[in-house]
C-alpha cells in the first residue's frame, strides 16, 4: 500500500468550477477573485480580504502596508517555516527570534514580554499559529496594545482555528492566509490572502499586489472598462488569477466539512498510537477551534533502537509518506552565517525538531490507510 504525505481533493470534472468568465478567456484576475474575497471574509468574520498568489505574499504585504523598514526590529518564532522572517529581511527589517513554550510548540509569550521590556522599540510581532492551533491571542492583543507594536499573524496551517478572542483573521491588525497545494484548502497550487479589520491597510495591499497600479486589469480591459490607469507606489506582481480564485471557491464550501474529517482522523491515531510507549501524542480536546493541518508524533529519546531519521526511513520504505515541520531558522545555515545563531540557542525548539515526524493527514486518507 502506498500512502501519500498529502493529496488535494479536487472535483471530478472541472465544469464543477470554473466559470463562465473564465471560459470566455479571461484567466488573471476580475470577478472569481472577488467573489472567492467576499466568501473567505464571510468565513473568517473578517471586513477586508485581499487574494494574493501566496502566504508569503500576504506577509511581506502586510508589513509594507505599514511603512515598516530599515532597522526596525519584529519578533518572530524560530520554529517556523523561513518565510515568516524572510519577508522582514526584504524590507530591512531586524528579526529577533524567539524560542517555543514549554508546553508546545508556539511562541513563548514569556520571552516576548522580557524583550519587550528591555527593548521598546520593537515593531511588530509575526505569531505562528502552527499546526493549526491558535495562540493565546488575547495575551499578544494585550501586549500589542501596551508595548504599541503591530500583530501579524501567521495563519498559513490555520484556515479554520479560533483563538481566545475568537475567529483567527477578525483582527483590526493582520492576518495572512496559506492556501498552498498540501493546505486545508488550495487554490490550484499556490495562494494566499491577507485579512484586515482596517480599510487603509487593505486598500494600500490590494493596489501594491497589483504593481501599485490604480486599476485592475478587468476594468480597465472589460466591456465598458476605462484604460486609463496610475501607478502612486512601487508595487509587485503578487495578484491571484481567476482561475486560481475558482478553485478556492469550490474549495471553500467543503473547509468544515473536511475539517470535520480530519478531526476523525485525529481521534483514529490517538486511539491506534495510545499504547506506543515510545511517541508522544498531540492532545485533543474537543472543540478548542484547533483547525488540524498537521498531526504530530514526537519520537521519545532513548526509547527506540532507531534514530528519529532512520525510524523516518523505515516508514517510507513501507509506503507512507511523512514529513518534518519545520527545522528552527536558527538552525538554517543562512542565519548562522548572517546572525550568528548557534544550535543549541534555542533548546526547546532544537529539541522539538529533533523528535517530531508529521503523519498524513488529509480529508481524502481512508480509514484503512489510517490503520495501515
Amino acid at each position: 500500500m502506498k500512502i501519500p504525505f498529502h493529496k488535494s481533493i479536487l472535483p471530478k470534472s472541472w465544469d464543477a468550477i470554473i466559470p463562465e468568465s473564465v471560459n470566455s478567456g479571461w484567466l488573471t484576475t476580475g470577478p472569481q477573485v472577488t467573489a472567492f474575497e467576499k466568501k473567505l471574509s464571510e468565513y473568517l468574520n473578517a471586513e477586508h480580504v485581499v487574494a494574493v498568489n501566496s502566504c508569503t505574499a500576504a506577509l511581506h504585504l502586510g508589513l509594507i502596508a505599514k511603512d515598516f523598514g530599515p532597522g526596525d526590529k519584529f519578533i518572530v518564532p524560530t520554529y517556523t517555516f523561513v518565510a515568516s522572517v524572510e519577508v522582514g529581511e526584504w524590507l530591512g527589517m531586524e528579526p529577533i527570534l524567539v524560542d517555543c513554550e514549554t508546553d508546545g510548540f508556539g511562541l513563548d509569550l514569556n520571552q516576548v514580554e522580557d524583550i519587550l521590556n528591555k527593548d521598546q522599540t520593537v515593531k511588530a510581532i509575526i505569531p505562528v499559529h502552527y499546526a493549526g492551533k491558535s495562540l493565546d491571542m488575547k495575551r499578544v492583543f494585550e501586549l500589542a496594545d501596551k508595548y504599541g507594536f503591530f500583530v501579524l499573524e501567521d495563519a498559513a496551517h490555520a484556515l479554520e482555528s479560533e483563538s481566545n478572542v475568537g475567529k483567527v483573521g477578525n483582527t483590526a491588525h493582520a492576518t495572512a492566509f496559506s492556501f498552498y497545494a498540501n493546505k486545508n484548502i488550495t487554490t490550484g497550487g499556490e495562494g494566499g490572502a491577507l485579512a484586515t479589520n482596517d480599510p487603509d491597510s487593505a486598500e494600500k495591499v490590494r493596489k501594491l499586489s497589483l504593481h501599485g497600479i490604480t486599476k485592475d486589469g478587468w476594468k480597465r480591459y472589460s466591456t465598458g472598462g476605462k484604460w486609463e490607469y496610475d501607478v502612486s507606489e512601487l508595487g509587485y506582481k503578487y495578484n491571484m488569477p481567476d482561475v486560481s480564485a475558482s478553485i478556492g471557491l469550490w474549495q471553500l464550501d467543503r473547509v468544515d466539512e473536511w475539517r470535520k474529517r480530519r478531526i476523525d482522523i485525529v481521534k483514529q491515531y490517538l486511539a491506534g498510537l495510545k499504547d506506543t510507549a515510545g511517541l508522544n501524542l498531540p492532545e485533543f480536546v474537543g472543540n478548542d477551534g484547533h483547525a488540524w493541518h498537521l498531526f504530530i508524533v514526537q519520537v521519545k529519546p532513548n526509547q527506540w533502537r532507531l534514530s528519529r531519521n532512520e525510524l523516518i526511513e523505515k516508514i517510507n520504505e513501507v509506503g507512507i509518506g511523512v514529513a518534518v515541520h519545520f527545522k528552527p531558522v536558527h538552525m538554517l545555515s543562512y542565519y548562522q552565517k548572517n546572525y550568528g545563531y548557534k544550535e543549541d540557542q534555542f533548546p526547546r525548539a532544537k529539541s522539538l525538531f529533533e523528535t517530531v515526524i508529521t503523519l498524513p493527514l488529509f480529508p481524502g486518507l481512508l480509514d484503512n490507510e489510517v490503520e495501515y
